[in-house]
């Protein structure tokens, strides 16, 4: 018989296993109206400097010409970012493609042009670009359809289209199934999920000063993307990116590429038009 030695110890429970901490997607870079603060808004020279520095996309801003063409700058008077006066809706696109929109900002920039939405797609065709449809307080009968149509032309694969008119959206993503919506507003809603919903978009844009946690939570939960505007101190980016949001339009998209490098996220390459 042979005799059995004592008996092995207990095994020893494994700890348990330690939850792998989940990686955070960076939030996208995106130029308000291109690198704005580095070259006159919402031209091409604005939209180059944005690709150059790096960033997942670009906003932009479109109103109506008086031959009803989609032309991109942001006020519905002239005077500010060009040589002319009065309503662009006034003016046909022949007659704005005229102006100077450059040499209010700096005289190296005379002679940038108002581009049309369809020059400025073209020419943003590598990366995302949002369009922001402007509805008020000059109204322009027509414009969801010539945006819708000018979108669609362009083959562009990465459209989003935002406006402060909500009721617009539908309308684009009746006219181009598939596209991307997002609601703008400067509020804090009782429920921002809702604003959304009921536009049928899937992004909130919201003015980064009513932007807080809660908001960000929920739109996630309700698998909702939200991307604040305009964030340009280096210190207000840096609060609203530990809020987690899925992009931030700034007019200093080279200030946002800093903030997220000291958190250790990988950066958007520069691209080429």
């Amino acid at each position: 018989m042979t005799s059995k030695g004592p008996p092995p110890p207990p095994a020893t429970p494994s700890p348990p296993a330690t939850p792998a901490t989940p990686v955070r997607a960076r939030p996208q870079v995106i130029a308000h109206r291109g690198f704005s603060a580095e070259a006159p808004e919402n031209t091409l020279a604005a939209f180059r400097r944005a690709m150059v520095v790096g960033v997942d996309a670009v906003e932009l801003d479109v109103h109506l010409s008086a031959d009803g063409e989609p032309v991109v700058i942001h006020d519905p008077l002239l005077e500010r970012t060009t040589d002319g006066r009065g309503l662009v809706g006034a003016e046909t696109a022949e007659a704005l493609r005229l102006l100077d929109a450059g040499r209010w900002f700096g005289e190296g920039f005379a002679g940038e042009r108002i581009p049309t939405l369809a020059e400025a797609l073209h020419f943003l065709r590598p990366i995302r670009v949002i369009v922001e449809v402007k509805n008020g307080p000059v109204r322009y009968a027509g414009i969801a359809g010539a945006v819708a149509a000018v979108i669609a032309a362009s083959g562009h694969r990465a459209v989003v289209v935002s406006s402060f008119d909500h009721e617009l959206l539908p309308q684009i993503r009746a006219a181009v199934p598939g596209i991307e919506t997002a609601v703008l507003y400067v509020a804090r809603p009782i429920d921002s999920v809702r604003l959304a919903q009921e536009a049928g978009a899937g992004i909130l844009q919201p003015h980064w000063a009513f932007l807080t946690p809660d908001v960000v939570a929920a739109a996630h939960q309700a698998g909702l993307r939200v991307e604040p505007w305009v964030v340009d101190e280096p210190d207000h980016l840096a609060h609203v990116v530990a809020m987690t949001p899925d992009g931030v339009m700034t007019s200093y998209p080279d200030r946002l590429r800093a903030v997220l490098a000291k958190l250790g996220y990988p950066l958007p390459p520069a691209v080429t038009s």
